[in-house]
């Protein structure tokens, strides 16, 4: 529902309420092989056919609701100042029922410059305006299911957690947690836009502040409290502040030629402020485990810690001989204290970039045009858990160094890097830069008015996409979602032809 009105010239005011209501169900029935153990039928307790396998069919069903209600008022003040201010009030099936709304609030302030009167009449000012933002959203997605807040039981199957004999069935909880709720991002912005020349360079520029706090994640539980180690919960905070700016550049503007430019960069820096339960100054939570070691707390290859970033790596410090060249399995003792073990590790890098760049240009001629797309990362890391684990397990790094396939990647492996240690794999030799260059994509078309005496019109196009990477990364591809690359489908090289018209 909607309403706008004018009180006067002056005065604008319009107000909007919504409501909306969301069902997400998924369901699914299908069959499985379950172990099934029997006992011999004259002798009791003695086991028959241990390696019988039954097909036992699952119906499997999940849903969950999303209701909200909304509402956006909007005032404008001689068409100078402009005020917006929007509430929702969101509502989840996947909390409690005292857990389940949250209520986000949001504000806005634009004040249009040029429209003063000692700018109104500066022709090379074509636009200047600042804007003052802040708000809060609201995040229910987590990954846990649509459950995770009620007590529940899971069956146990024989061979798997507990051995069940005959037609006995027992079940065990799952952890739950009643209080989980929303997680709240609140977020603070500056933004200036400036357009000059009848908008033949247009600048934008923000900088912004986020604060998210109940940060929906897994932490441990106390052992013995429940059948899992760990819970999901509302834990702890972090923060991000970055600045981004635009620049769009048209240098040429004629009856035949066009040319415009446009360029992007963004600079981020993120960092965890608090995990709670903390037990002090050298809590962690380690997560991903590290390639070919055993599936431990010691055996992970990044971790969460107050004041590092989230994305940052937990790593050993690697020995290097006197020519540089990397002793495998060897280790720098942080801490003095003789031994090499999970108190030597410390935080090396981190797989988010500091700086994200893009630049598009689109060259036109007559009824010809060329576009071009690049786009650069900087300073992100990548766990090259490939490279990782080749070294960890001798016969694979032999099988892909003497690899006859052309599409195999081949590791320069050193005859002394190979290794047994369970942690070698977790040095920060493997953390490597990932930073990189690529042009997206090159299109080249022709427009034309009409085919024949026909009122046809159309274009013809040819696209290139993923055209070329530069990067020092070693692996298949420097874009890594998390930065780790346990093997990645590399992208391809695509390239399209085709026609549109209009009739």
């Amino acid at each position: 529902a909607q309403y706008a009105k004018n009180f006067t010239e002056a005065h604008h005011f319009d107000a909007m309420l919504g409501y909306e209501w969301q069902h997400f169900h998924r369901e699914s029935d299908f069959s499985y092989p379950v172990y099934y153990p029997s006992t011999h039928l004259t002798h009791p307790g003695e086991l028959t056919n241990p390696n019988y396998f039954a097909e036992k069919n699952s119906l499997f069903k999940t849903e969950y609701y999303l209701v909200s209600f909304f509402g956006r008022f909007n005032y404008s003040l001689l068409n100078r100042y402009l005020i917006t201010f929007t509430l929702r009030d969101d509502g989840s099936s996947r909390f409690s029922k005292d857990q389940r709304w949250g209520l986000f609030p949001a504000a806005a302030f634009a004040w249009k410059v040029k429209e003063e009167n000692f700018l109104k009449d500066v022709k090379a000012v074509t636009d200047l305006k600042l804007r003052l933002g802040w708000g809060v959203t609201g995040q229910q997605e987590h990954g846990y299911g649509d459950y995770v807040y009620m007590p529940n039981y899971s069956q146990n199957v024989a061979g798997a957690f507990y051995p069940i004999v005959g037609d006995g069935t027992t079940y065990r909880p799952e952890a739950y947690n009643k209080d989980l709720t929303w997680e709240k991002t609140t977020t603070y912005n500056v933004g200036l836009d400036l357009g000059f020349w009848n908008n033949r360079v247009i600048a934008n520029l923000d900088w912004y502040y986020r604060k998210t706090t109940n940060l929906l994640n897994t932490g441990f539980v106390a052992v013995g409290s429940n059948f899992s180690s760990s819970v999901l919960s509302n834990i702890g905070s972090l923060h991000n502040t970055g600045v981004e700016a635009m620049l769009t550049v048209r240098p040429v503007q004629t009856r035949d030629w066009g040319w415009e430019v446009s360029y992007n960069i963004g600079w981020n820096k993120n960092e965890i402020d608090e995990l709670v339960a903390s037990q002090g100054p050298d809590y962690y939570i380690p997560y991903s485990y590290c390639s070919g070691g055993k599936a431990t707390a010691d055996n992970m290859i990044k971790a969460w810690k107050a004041g590092e970033a989230a994305s940052a790596f937990y790593v050993y410090q690697q020995v290097y001989d006197e020519n540089g060249q990397p002793r495998f399995g060897e280790f720098v003792d942080r801490n003095a204290d003789g031994v090499i073990d999970y108190r030597d590790r410390y935080f090396y890098k981190k797989s988010d970039p500091d700086v994200t760049m893009g630049l598009s240009t689109k060259l036109t001629y007559k009824h010809w045009d060329l576009g071009l797309g690049f786009r650069a990362s900087l300073n992100n890391y990548v766990y090259n858990s490939v490279e990782a684990g080749d070294n960890v397990n001798t016969g694979m790094s032999r099988l892909y160094a003497g690899s006859t396939w052309h599409n195999a990647f081949k590791y320069e492996l050193a005859k002394d890097w190979t290794s047994s240690s369970a942690n070698a794999s977790c040095s920060d030799y493997f953390i490597q830069n990932a930073s990189f260059l690529k042009l997206d994509n090159i299109t080249l078309g022709y427009s034309f008015d009409r085919i024949g005496k026909s009122s046809i019109s159309g274009r013809v196009y040819a696209t290139a996409q993923n055209v070329f990477t530069i990067t020092k990364y070693k692996g298949l591809d420097p874009e890594i979602d998390g930065g780790y690359d346990s093997n990645v489908y590399p992208r391809p090289f695509t390239c399209i032809v085709g026609v549109s018209l209009n009739f």
